[in-house]
């Protein structure tokens, strides 16, 4: 079998569909991931697309042309939405949609009333560059911190794609090509041949944008605490131990703050665990949302207990961050029903230095938790840590 333009047409049908196929069975097993979605009905669209090129000597030239075409503008749509779905970034529909309505309309207007197969080459070139360019673009931009890796390699591939076609805009075509792809000459056959192996490397890197998001994802979960959304105890024991050296390396104090929801067995009792849990959501968020104007590390220490980390703190910014806490708690209520339920806490507070570790801290501010509910409960107490 000789490599010809007409041989590499079929392989590169069938490596595409090959690689639709396995989308759509990916994409079985991650129904979760929207952008897979669009990047699997992009792929069956290419090869709806490159099916019309292995079609030409049984069809109509000309309806074939401008259906494979739109086929294939549509499928580089959908490719683009799929990124910048990836990327949670918005879209406007508009501008893909100007974009692939000009690059149909320039395909027509050369195949019908002008034919002049070197003209709609150029065209198809021109629009590959500039949603190829436009998809790198998105993924250098906006790339997440934790996904640069892939991203940035998925902007290598999408780019080195838009360099072949900028490339074929200056490539002569067989001056006795006529309106036949096929006889358009050994330049072109040599970047659809590119083209092909391209369209590989980029399958792969869709695959690595997906796994190094999975990826994120399940760090990001591990770390997470499943009902209020905050760090769970040992992301903060590892990220406060952290946060702690850190401050000894700047000579910095770190203020800890443990703090207990006052009464939350009688919520249980009362309410409910569902209840109890609300509770704890929304005292996740009125703490969250009074910390957010400053640096802090905040994260659930275990069942109705909250740890709050504040580097740089001193007694009097932490005494004054614990009375702040406690009144945005007394001006958000939690809601049972339509009833307000007013939330309190009892707040143990220390502040260490170079001389502390983060264990000396938690059990000194835990004595002083249990000396603020001994109290009467709705307080703040202070206690000095011992010496690691």
């Amino acid at each position: 079998m000789s490599l010809d333009f007409p041989t590499v047409a079929v392989l590169g049908y069938l490596l595409c569909l090959g690689i639709a196929v396995g989308f759509s069975l990916l994409l079985l097993v991650l129904r979760g991931q929207p952008a897979l979605r669009l990047w699997t009905a992009s792929l069956w669209l290419l090869a709806l697309s490159l099916t019309s090129v292995a079609l030409r000597a049984q069809l109509p030239v000309v309806p074939l042309v401008i259906f494979g075409n739109a086929v294939l503008a549509l499928s580089a749509v959908l490719m683009l939405y799929g990124v910048a779905r990836h990327l949670q970034r918005p879209l406007p529909a508009w501008q893909p949609a100007v974009l692939a309505g000009a690059y149909v309309a320039g395909i027509v207007v050369f195949v019908v009333p002008f034919p002049n197969l070197a003209v709609r080459l150029n065209v198809a070139s021109l629009f590959s560059v500039l949603v190829n360019s436009w998809m790198a673009w998105m993924l250098v931009r906006h790339a997440p911190p934790q996904q640069r890796t892939s991203c940035w390699l998925a902007a290598a591939i999408f780019a080195a794609e838009a360099v072949v076609y900028l490339v074929r805009l200056w490539l002569p075509v067989a001056p006795d090509a006529g309106q036949d792809i096929f006889r358009a000459g050994a330049p072109m056959f040599a970047t659809y041949l590119a083209g092909i192996f391209l369209e590989l490397a980029r399958c792969f890197a869709l695959v690595l944008l997906l796994v190094e998001r999975m990826l994120v994802d399940l760090r990001r979960a591990a770390r997470t605490d499943g009902l209020t959304g905050l760090l769970n105890r040992s992301a903060v024991l590892a990220d406060g131990q952290a946060c702690l050296l850190q401050c000894q390396r700047q000579q910095q104090p770190l203020a800890l703050l443990l703090l207990d929801v006052d009464h939350f067995k009688q919520i249980n009792d009362r309410w409910g665990h569902l209840t109890g849990d609300q509770v704890l959501h929304h005292f996740a968020a009125v703490l969250a949302g009074s910390l957010a104007s400053q640096q802090h590390l905040l994260g659930r220490y275990g069942g109705e207990e909250f740890v709050v980390l504040l580097p740089g703190g001193d007694h009097a910014r932490a005494r004054e961050q614990a009375a702040s806490i406690r009144a945005q708690l007394q001006a958000h209520p939690a809601h049972v029903g339509d009833t307000p339920v007013v939330v309190t806490t009892s707040i143990g507070l220390v502040v260490g230095t170079g001389a502390h570790d983060l264990a000396a801290l938690l059990a000194a501010a835990d004595r002083a938790l249990y000396q603020a509910k001994a109290d009467g409960r709705d307080r703040t107490v202070s206690a000095v840590p011992q010496p690691a």
